[in-house]
């Protein structure tokens, strides 16, 4: 191992050990966060067209359970 790997492999579990220690949990994101954070531009509007073929590959994500 070199030098910088084991200093990365101290300081990481350092770090880790402090983060446990504090207690410190991220707040959860609420209903009005996660729709900001949903994507709605579409492509249309971007002016960017999809062949068949992406559209195929993609198409399992774009479709949503009702």
């Amino acid at each position: 191992m070199t030098s910088h790997r084991k200093t990365n492999i101290v300081l990481g579990f350092i770090t880790g050990i402090l983060a446990k220690v504090s207690g410190t949990k991220p707040a959860k994101p609420s209903a009005e966060n996660l729709k900001e954070a949903e994507f709605g531009a579409s492509t249309q509007r971007l002016g960017i067209r999809f062949t068949e073929r992406i559209r195929d590959v993609f198409r399992f994500k774009w479709l949503k359970k009702s």
